[in-house]
């Protein structure tokens, strides 16, 4: 297994080379990997495999939802967005999961049709 040093670099290399990249916003990939870094590294009793792999889904889901939560909040960096994106989507997205396999058909259609007619309420 490689060192964490040598790790830590290819990781600095690959983003920075990303970030290059025309269409690569960099402010947002730059936050995204700070979020889940910090994410993956605060999770517990991981291995080496599952926290990269934390780190990568991390950072997609804040990379991918940073346009989202500054259309809808008032947080106008790229950056923090994908960084508070990146810490937070994850675990809501684990939750949702552990909803659904403890829940029948009938209980979501329900849930979904009753938040649907309330207005989004």
């Amino acid at each position: 297994m490689a060192e964490p040093a040598t790790t830590t670099a290819t990781t600095a290399l690959a983003i920075s080379v990303a970030s290059l990249l025309p269409f690569v916003n960099g402010n947002a990939l730059l936050g995204a990997v700070l979020g889940a870094a910090l994410f993956a590294t605060t999770k517990k009793d991981l291995r080496a495999v599952s926290r990269l792999l934390t780190m990568l889904l991390s950072t997609g889901c804040g990379y991918l939802l940073a346009p989202e939560v500054t259309a809808r909040t008032y947080i106008t960096s790229d950056a923090t967005a994908a960084m508070l994106a990146a810490i937070f989507a994850v675990p809501i997205i684990l939750k949702a999961m552990a909803w659904v396999d403890r829940s029948s058909i009938i209980d979501i259609i329900t849930t979904i049709l009753t938040t649907f007619r309330n207005g989004g309420k």
